[in-house]
């Protein structure tokens, strides 16, 4: 893979959740939830969850028609900050249909698509599409059993996605909660996969256990000190106002020969973990024109796992040993970011702001 098709793919990481989670609305999943009718919070639907917070749970679901609207039940309310609906929220989760399925049409979990949150391994795909019919229009057969299509305790990694990038249900059910809550959703069809044709799961109804680890502000941005001593020629960066990405300033910067990443800014918070959070800004030389940004409409912040780090050349090496703030600086070379042809490419300066980890 190309560079710039690396990077590219980086910053869409949430923009390929979106497809896979979100709503097929022009306005998208990050609608307010007081103007689609809101949750309804209810304190019984039926469902019976055992285990506690942090525990894999397992859930009973009755047998009778499912509620058709979201409904939204705290079993342990946290004491933790309350999670904003562009944050991007930490969690472990199990999914579940209110309906059970015989076992032949219940396809493995993580064998595909997308189910929220995101996942890094892949295996938070659950379902995913499939043309084998979906239980949920139908009377189960005598032989279906509960269908848990995805779930994050198996994997023993919570998984980190924005709610921004997820679909209506999640976003509607967990921004206001608390985060170290553990929050009960029954999320019919049209705030989970109903718009999205030959999904498996499009016609049913969804039950998840969600517990709450952390909420980082998907709007936020480096926020430790300079680092001295800085490399000749490289881009001034400006910070944007509060929410808003920084502004990349090519005077006197000249395009790399070579690819290499500074650390511009080094963090004053938690220690990089197994996986980091990042907004970044990607500009061209000379001019920092064809700005993109995971600050714009319609993106949201990057969830990496360590490996991923090696599609951006050095970015591993500026981080190792690094914390929360930090902010690298990243060139990519003309010959590093070839055209498809072959020829000489583009060359690029990206802006990396790690503003969480997990």
């Amino acid at each position: 893979m190309r560079t710039r098709q690396a990077i590219v793919a980086l910053l869409a990481t949430s923009a390929l959740a979106l497809t896979g989670c979100g709503s097929d609305d022009e306005s998208g999943s990050g609608s307010d939830s007081t103007a689609s009718g809101g949750p309804v919070i209810t304190e019984d639907m039926g469902v019976e969850v055992s285990g506690e917070m942090g525990e894999k749970p397992t859930l009973t679901i009755p047998d009778e028609a499912p509620p058709e609207e979201l409904q939204v039940q705290v079993l342990s309310e946290g004491d933790g900050p309350e999670v904003s609906g562009s944050d991007v929220v930490v969690a472990d989760y199990l999914g579940q249909t209110w309906k059970p399925r015989a076992p032949q049409t219940a396809p493995p979990p993580g064998s595909g698509g997308s189910t929220p949150p995101p996942s890094d391994e892949g295996a938070a795909g659950g379902a995913g599409s499939s043309s084998q019919p979906s239980a949920g229009g139908t009377e189960p057969p005598a032989d279906a059993e509960p269908y848990v299509f995805d779930n994050s305790y198996d994997r023993g990694q919570a998984a980190g996605f924005s709610l921004d990038a997820v679909i209506p249900g999640w976003k509607e059910g967990l921004a206001g909660q608390k985060v170290g809550s553990r929050v009960l959703m029954s999320i019919p069809p049209d705030k989970g996969y109903g718009a999205q044709k030959g999904h498996d799961l499009q016609n049913d109804t969804l039950v998840f256990v969600v517990d709450i680890i952390d909420s980082i502000d998907g709007t936020s941005s480096a926020s430790g000190e300079p680092v001295e001593d800085l490399p000749q020629g490289l881009p001034t960066v400006e910070d944007g106002e509060e929410g808003a990405a920084p502004t990349i300033k090519m005077d006197g910067a000249k395009p790399p020969q070579k690819s290499d990443s500074t650390l511009v800014i080094k963090g004053d918070g938690d220690k990089l973990g197994n996986n980091i959070v990042i907004n970044m800004v990607q500009a061209e030389y000379p001019d920092a024109a064809n700005t993109i940004s995971s600050w714009d409409e319609n993106q949201t912040p990057v969830v990496l796992a360590p490996q991923q780090l090696q599609g951006i050349p050095g970015l591993a090496q500026a981080l190792e040993g690094q914390t929360v703030g930090s902010r690298v600086v990243t060139r990519i070379s003309a010959k590093d970011n070839a055209a498809q042809d072959g020829s000489k490419g583009t060359p690029l300066v990206l802006v990396i702001d790690v503003i969480g980890t997990f």
